[in-house]
């Protein structure tokens, strides 16, 4: 049972219910949830610890209520009744089976795919032997050469033994498609030719919860050479995507409540061995020969199962063995290998159903699934139809923050799944940028591991056209891509901060040389990075969505000029110079002016001398971190843009207030100079020149008429240079013959 002690119900639902009922003390809280689920229209789960189970000698934790035993099978039998199941409710010692009475034997189809000359000698002869069951068929899916071989044979094949010849390239979703058109069954198992099992009743064992309607695909416990647990039910939510629950665990495994050892829901079976009705796979279409050929075909057969409102059912009453991709071997090596993009097929199609388990919750993968413990989070959406894309681009960032290189990336991304480039993003740690990135409905990886190199990541690119890294604090992402073959390109935004790195972090070094591309905003960050490089290098002029069409300045009463400054606290960014500019001002035109710094820092002494320093200024407002949006409203509502930066590649809060026709005042650093031109849609300064800038200060707020010229040229700027389209296609034109060429045919 999901539901424990500590379950909440509304008063009105449990009375309507009946309440507990005294026929089944000791088992009352059982009953009632068995009464509950069948009515509730949502059940939430809270994924804290609200409460330890007391334990004690005679307490039913410690083995101390036998008789609670009987009433919880009583309850769980009163259940299926109620429900109409003719079923018999069966003590075992880990866990209670219901198992569905089979009033007769439907016909079973076992479609078994395969190019093994030794395993289609096995499957032909050995399995019906090991089969019970008197109503199955054995459909061997093979190549012709093979079918020939075995029918030729002066021993004759049971009488039960058919076969279907195939001889296109390997696809185990086409195999077993074309044996489902000649299989006479009502019922089908799709069987890997390297399974195997000394349980002479395991067709009826597996086929049996198929008598419940609701069930849609029942697959058992897979067990590996050594004994240890292959198979207990899919996992999603992890990383490579589908994973296996309780992996490598002991076959009698106990833990979490004896999980491996009782049916139950689960996200996606294994199609290693898959009973499915005849009727419900034809109707769902079979698998997907086209988008899931090879890998993945039993997910994506499993996910559509469950969206058609039917459950998938993993069995422990049914144990086998499986070696494990014995017909991938036995396949002729195929003169192309094409880049596999099943997974990034599921993350198109079902990818609410890819990034989060139901039946699996996030506490549990983290603390039980042990084939990758840290932990992980995805956010996706399923679609239909599927995304449609030419390219599948990953877009790596080191942090989700609101700072400009994420953001960046974001309006990237946002401008390719409008143009029908399919994204993912991912990233280390989490961050207030998530929001927007899924509320674009972009899909995201937020993976610590992605920033340390770790092998996890080389297989979750493998499928993707490109990987895009992003600034220069994610140089773990290039080797990566390069160990896969997938082009690699560089988006760095950083000048002085990049020669930073390059001196300090040997990362940052031996990545350079490997990257396919480097792009940067200004001709300054390439010129930091080129001694390094042996790859193409190219500008790409920075763009941003247009501030007018997300915001409109807000009434004021005051006619004093608004000045903003706008970014990280810290002296890179050059609010000491600010406030020493404020103080050089005229008086008077100091008294026309309000000033306000919005942001918040790392560096606590700074911080504290700014903050110590800003008290005297009556005319300046501090305040702290706000939201994107909000500083975009900040913006709008503003006169002038100061940028005193004593480092920049290119600040976004200067296109967007291009965007929004904006006064700039701005310090010549990093690619600044290249985009704006003193005099003419800006005051450009030289760095930590106070006096340059109180004059420039003077200038905007004595001479308003010229103020409101240079917003006017700077937003005919954004118009004609930095708009979001133009920033979308020319970072699509500089990726198209790094992408095409790894492409064949494209």
């Amino acid at each position: 049972m999901y539901l424990g002690h500590l379950t909440a119900y509304r008063r009105d639902f449990v009375n309507d219910l009946g309440g507990f009922r005294k026929e089944f003390d000791l088992s009352q809280d059982y009953d009632l949830a068995l009464r509950a689920t069948e009515r509730a229209r949502g059940i939430t789960h809270i994924p804290h610890v609200l409460y330890h189970w007391r334990e004690h000698a005679a307490s039913g934790a410690s083995g101390g209520k036998p008789e609670a035993r009987k009433t919880n099978l009583a309850a769980l039998a009163d259940a299926m009744a109620r429900r109409g199941l003719d079923a018999e409710v069966l003590e075992y010692p880990t866990a209670n089976r219901v198992r569905m009475r089979l009033k007769t034997q439907p016909p079973v189809s076992v479609i078994i795919p395969t190019d093994s000359p030794v395993r289609v000698e096995k499957c032909a002869r050995v399995l019906p032997q090991q089969t019970n069951y008197s109503k199955a068929e054995f459909v061997i899916v093979t190549n012709s050469a093979l079918l020939h071989a075995m029918q030729s044979q002066v021993e004759p094949l049971p009488a039960e033994m058919r076969f279907v010849a195939f001889d296109q390239p390997f696809n185990f979703s086409a195999k077993c498609n074309a044996g489902a058109k000649t299989a006479t069954g009502s019922r089908f198992i799709f069987l890997n030719d390297d399974v195997e099992t000394d349980q002479s009743d395991w067709v009826e064992n597996v086929i049996e919860p198929l008598e419940n309607p609701d069930v849609g695909a029942v697959a058992p416990k897979l067990l590996y050479d050594t004994g240890r647990i292959q198979h207990a039910g899919l996992v999603t939510g992890v990383r490579d995507f589908p994973g296996t629950a309780f992996h490598q665990q002991a076959a009698d495994t106990t833990v979490h409540a004896n999980f491996a050892q009782s049916m139950r829901n689960v996200s996606a079976l294994s199609g290693a061995c898959l009973a499915m009705r005849r009727d419900d796979f034809r109707k769902l279409g079979g698998f997907d020969e086209q988008n899931t050929p090879i890998s993945h075909s039993d997910v994506d057969l499993c996910f559509k199962i469950r969206e058609a409102g039917k459950r998938c059912v993993y069995t422990p009453f049914v144990t086998m063995k499986h070696a494990g991709h014995a017909s991938i071997r036995a396949a002729p090596a195929a003169p192309f290998q094409p880049r596999d993009k099943s997974a990034i097929y599921l993350l198109k199609r079902w990818g609410k159903y890819i990034t989060h388990d139901p039946f699996f919750t996030d506490n549990m993968r983290d603390w039980l699934f042990g084939d990758s413990p840290t932990p992980i989070r995805m956010f996706a959406r399923n679609q239909d139809p599927p995304f449609k894309s030419r390219w599948d681009l990953l877009f790596v960032s080191h942090d989700l923050s609101l700072s400009g290189a994420p953001l960046y990336l974001l309006h990237l991304a946002e401008w390719c799944w409008q143009n029908e480039f399919f994204v993912t993003i991912i990233a280390p740690g989490d961050g207030p940028l998530r929001q927007k990135i899924t509320s674009a409905k972009i899909p995201l990886i937020i993976d610590p591991l992605v920033a340390t190199g770790h092998e996890s990541f080389g297989r979750v690119i493998r499928g993707f056209d490109l990987v895009l890294a992003n600034s220069v604090r994610t140089p773990t992402a290039i080797p990566p891509a390069r160990r896969e073959n997938v082009p690699v390109a560089w988006y760095i935004h950083e000048t002085d901060v990049g020669e930073h790195y390059l001196k300090h972090d040997v990362r940052v070094r031996v990545a350079v040389p490997l990257a396919n591309l480097i792009f940067a905003a200004s001709e300054r960050s390439l010129s930091v990075f080129r001694p390094y490089a042996v790859c193409p290098m190219r500008k790409l002029v920075s763009g941003c969505p247009d501030g007018r069409a997300q915001v409109t300045a807000e009434r004021r009463d005051d006619n004093r000029v608004r000045f903003l400054m706008l970014g990280t606290v810290e002296r890179r960014k050059g609010q000491d110079v600010l406030l020493e500019a404020i103080r050089r001002m005229d008086p008077k035109l100091a008294r026309e002016a309000l000033f306000e710094v919005v942001g918040s820092g790392l560096d606590q002494g700074f911080i504290n001398a700014f903050r110590e320093s800003a008290r005297s200024l009556s005319n300046l407002r501090w305040r702290e971190g706000v939201e994107h949006d909000e500083s975009l409203q900040l913006l709008a509502n503003a006169d002038i843009l100061v940028c005193a930066s004593r480092d920049e590649s290119l600040p976004l809060t200067l296109l967007e207030a291009m965007s929004l026709g904006k006064t700039i005042i701005s310090t010549t650093v990093g690619g600044i100079p290249e985009y704006l031109t003193d005099g003419v849609d800006a005051l450009l300064i030289p760095p930590e020149d106070a006096a340059a800038l109180a004059a420039a200060l003077e200038r905007v707020v004595r001479n308003r008429a010229e103020a409101r010229k240079l917003g006017t040229n700077a937003r005919a700027g954004y118009e004609a240079r930095h708009t979001q389209e133009r920033f979308g296609r020319d970072f699509a034109t500089l990726i198209m013959p790094l992408v095409s060429s790894a492409i064949p045919g494209d």
